[in-house]
């Protein structure tokens, strides 16, 4: 079938006869308008000013003829007033009609000059003759003779101005019929063209586009198959051929997005599987599976990457690398550089084929090498986390014509970054694992020394402590007030030393769990009441004020009446120990919710902002402190914080350096109390 013509061209051709048409019509329509607008102008300019200034002409002279006939009648010199402007308005309007006159009017312009100018010239004597005279008869004789030349000349003018205005009028209305006649014609034979030129169009696309139109509703209502006839005219097959390679190329596409869909399923379950593995080898050996089941190839494996090099070959060794050494390949610093390039950039190397412009991106001794295997094209994805390199992921496939698509590479940018992130975390787990087995030995043995130092100085510490008191008790023979000040020192000091040994050896059982605990019910306010009587003396001997602000009835609690007890007593003693004298220290107990809550307040010296975080580490002790030389082991506070978290409670600090301080300890209500 021949195709048919194009619309644009049979359109355009009608539209270059219509622009024609159009034009023609409107510059007869133009012509016409033209010649009316140059008639117009005529008739009402030059046509105009030549009847006016010939009126004006006929007026001035029958006003200046009055005057003088009329005063020669009368006598009366009023009339003669009205000669001299009526003069002059008569030779100004023949001024205007000399410079407007047409050729055909000239003549009898110069005609009315001729006879006004010897009028004018005879109208003096005119007015001074005598009546009666043969002189007088004689004059006004004359007078009349050119008086009538003049009117006759006047009327002749005005009679030829009104005829050729006529003339001109019915002339321009003739042109303008003519150029309306023509316009209206050249518009008729436009219109018909137009509609001749639309129903041939209609008719020549209608048909062919109803098929094209249908094939889109098919489309559209989900039938993938159908297709538009490829017919009708040059732009309607071209709409058709459009459509149908759309339907084609949504076919492919949605072919591609289902692929796309199946690999980013199964990249989500292979993250999943690669990250829910805490040992290395068993992350590597989960990604490779990855690749292995998403990735067509027919070579997958992956290497990791050993001091700027690549090392070992996890999978499939290739035939190609047999023949080198597999654990140790020789990269230069520009390659790894590279390498490190693209895992930055979160890319793939995608070499489409061996041999094409792709391959000039590889190194050249790689690129041979693959070569002489036969491999034909490659994909390569490095693999690590944040800015670490670990590995790379490689396929490769033996034959061309395969290219790799952006859903396959996506895949293996997918399992490169699950397989970072997973080898990373096992790594670190794997590290940490060794330092927790490392600090669990180091924290065991550092128990062990404490309990071996312990013991082991108790000893002679109880030695000492008896040959003291012995000689203070004069067994020795008798002591002088100077020996019994240094057996006092001596004391003082091994009282110090024994209870760092005690605080050591308590630190030490309850770190490494020796110590026997016996939970039990306790009435806290007991435990409270007991400690206040216990550092008594102490708070009178340092002239202090103690306070005690306990909760009306019981406090229950579940725990070990001695460690609650050690607890208070080393809070009361630190409140005594680092409170100047004539200060307070106010014990309080309450029930809030689930909760026992006890303070202790103090005004002492405080404890500096920076020093507060430290100060339940072992052997810290606060600047202040330490810069009045007030004794102390730095253990009470760590022995107090490790026997509250054991009874499931916690223990806070406020305090402000010269104001005091608030140790605040939450210790869980029994069940029955706290309901």
């Amino acid at each position: 079938m021949r195709p048919r013509s194009s619309i644009i061209s049979q359109l355009l051709i009608a539209f270059c006869v219509f622009a024609v048409l159009i034009g023609g019509a409107a510059v007869a329509g133009y012509v016409a308008v033209a010649r009316q607008n140059t008639t117009n102008k005529q008739l009402s300019g030059q046509y105009a000013i030549l009847q006016q200034a010939n009126t004006a002409l006929e007026n001035d002279f029958g006003t200046a003829d009055f005057a003088v006939l009329y005063y020669r009648l009368t006598g009366q010199r009023g009339f003669l007033s009205m000669f001299g402007p009526a003069k002059a308005e008569f030779y100004e309007q023949l001024g205007t009609l000399r410079r407007n006159a047409t050729p055909s009017v000239r003549g009898l312009v110069a005609r009315q000059a001729s006879y006004a100018t010897a009028w004018f010239a005879l109208a003096p004597a005119i007015a001074t003759a005598r009546t009666g005279t043969p002189a007088g008869a004689a004059l006004l004789t004359r007078s009349l003779s050119l008086s009538t030349g003049f009117a006759t000349a006047t009327a002749t003018m005005q009679s030829r101005l009104y005829a050729r205005a006529d003339t001109l009028a019915n002339n321009s209305k003739q042109a303008l019929s003519s150029g309306i006649g023509w316009s209206a014609g050249a518009l008729a034979v436009a219109v018909v063209l137009v509609l001749a030129a639309s129903l041939s169009t209609v008719y020549t696309v209608t048909r062919p586009l109803s098929r094209v139109t249908g094939t889109v509703r098919r489309l559209t209502a989900g039938d993938r198959s159908a297709r538009a006839p490829v017919t009708g005219s040059a732009e309607v097959r071209q709409v058709a051929e459009s459509i149908n390679a759309q339907a084609d190329e949504s076919d492919r596409l949605r072919a591609q997005e289902a692929e796309s869909n199946r690999m980013r399923a199964q990249t989500r379950e292979a993250g999943l599987r690669i990250r829910e593995h805490l040992v290395a080898a068993d992350v590597l050996q989960a990604g490779l599976l990855a690749v292995e089941h998403i990735i067509d190839a027919d070579i997958k494996y992956l290497r990791l990457l050993e001091n700027d090099q690549l090392g070992s070959v996890i999978g499939q060794v290739p035939d190609y690398l047999r023949a080198a050494d597999v654990i140790k390949s020789s990269l230069s610093a520009g390659e790894v550089d590279n390498l490190r390039d693209i895992f930055q950039a979160r890319a793939s190397m995608v070499i489409q084929d061996i041999d094409g412009p792709d391959g000039d991106y590889m190194p050249p001794h790689i690129r041979q090498t693959l070569r002489n295997a036969g491999i034909g094209s490659q994909l390569l994805t490095p693999f690590g986390v944040g800015g670490q390199l670990m590995g790379i992921l490689i396929a490769q496939r033996m034959r061309g014509g395969r290219p790799w698509t952006p859903a396959e590479v996506d895949a293996m940018e997918s399992v490169a970054a699950d397989l970072g992130r997973g080898l990373n975390h096992a790594r670190l787990y794997e590290t940490e694992n060794r330092l927790v087995e490392d600090l669990k030995a180091l924290d065991l043995a550092k128990s062990g020394f404490f309990a071996t130092v312990s013991h082991e100085l108790r000893a002679p510490l109880t030695t000492i402590e008896g040959y003291v008191e012995m000689f203070g008790d004069g067994e020795g023979g008798d002591v002088t007030p100077q020996q019994r000040q240094m057996l006092e020192t001596i004391d003082r000091s091994t009282v110090r030393l024994r209870n760092l040994v005690e605080d050591l050896f308590m630190l030490a059982k309850l770190e490494s769990g020796a110590f026997t605990t016996v939970m039990r019910p306790v009435d806290l306010t007991e435990v409270i009441a007991g400690a206040a009587e216990a550092v008594r003396p102490s708070v009178l001997a340092g002239d202090l004020t103690l306070t005690l602000r306990n909760a009306a009835g019981e406090l229950m609690v579940d725990g070990d009446a001695g460690q609650l007890d050690r607890v208070m007593i080393n809070l009361l003693s630190n409140a005594v120990k680092f409170t100047p004298k004539r200060g307070r220290i106010e014990v309080s107990s309450a029930a809030d919710g689930g909760s026992a809550v006890i303070r202790v307040t103090d005004t002492g010296i405080g404890v500096p902002g920076s020093d507060q975080k430290e100060l339940f580490n072992r052997f810290f002790r606060a600047s202040n402190a330490t810069g009045r030389s007030i004794p102390g082991t730095g253990l009470g506070l760590a022995i107090v914080r490790m026997i509250v978290v054991t009874h499931g409670g916690d223990i806070g600090l406020e305090s402000r350096e010269g104001a005091g301080t608030t140790v605040t300890i939450r210790l869980p209500l029994l069940a029955e109390v706290a309901a």
